[in-house]
């Protein structure tokens, strides 16, 4: 079951990297040089996604191959009569504990971009990412110290040096005038 999974999600990566080389492909007449210009990051993205999809296609493969050779055909009928089991395919305890987190993280970067125009950047930034970090497993301490860090840096690169206009937010805009 697991090489099935594997397949798909490799064919899906596979399909994803094409779709992002064709694009790249239709950016192409608009560059400045090879390296320069719209085309460049969708051509990276689209190879590394191509590669990985086929690296986890042909890992699939090795295993299906892997998991039916030199077995008896008495053993192979056994693992796949225990594969039917309900038991068998039941979600490891891992999985069903990281669901109800999974679920939160759509809603949550929902509520950033709506807080991202009242609240502004640097405090929606950091509340976003203190949450997402201490819901992927991280304590509080840590989670506030690796949010500000990114908050930080995002503003250092995106703000300072490459003058890119984020929204200060509303609030801060009626606090100011008052």
């Amino acid at each position: 079951m697991k090489s099935m999974a594997d397949r798909l999600a490799g064919a899906l990566t596979v399909l994803a990297g094409c779709l992002a080389l064709r694009e790249a492909w239709k950016l192409y007449p608009y560059h400045v040089s090879l390296l320069g210009g719209d085309h460049v990051f969708p051509a990276f993205i689209g190879a590394g996604l191509l590669l990985c999809g086929l690296w986890l296609l042909a890992a699939s493969r090795g295993q299906a191959h892997k998991a039916l050779v030199g077995r008896n055909p008495e053993e192979v009928l056994a693992r796949k009569a225990a594969m039917d089991e309900p038991e068998v395919r039941a979600a490891p305890p891992l999985l069903r504990r990281s669901w109800p987190k999974a679920g939160l993280i759509p809603p949550l970067l929902l509520i950033y971009t709506v807080l991202l125009q009242s609240v502004g950047y640097a405090l929606s930034t950091f509340v976003a990412s203190l949450l997402l970090l201490r819901l992927l497993g991280g304590g509080w301490r840590r989670s506030g110290l690796y949010a500000l860090v990114l908050t930080s840096g995002l503003f250092l690169v995106f703000i300072e040096w490459l003058h890119t206009p984020f929204p200060a937010g509303t609030v801060w805009h009626a606090l100011r005038r008052q």
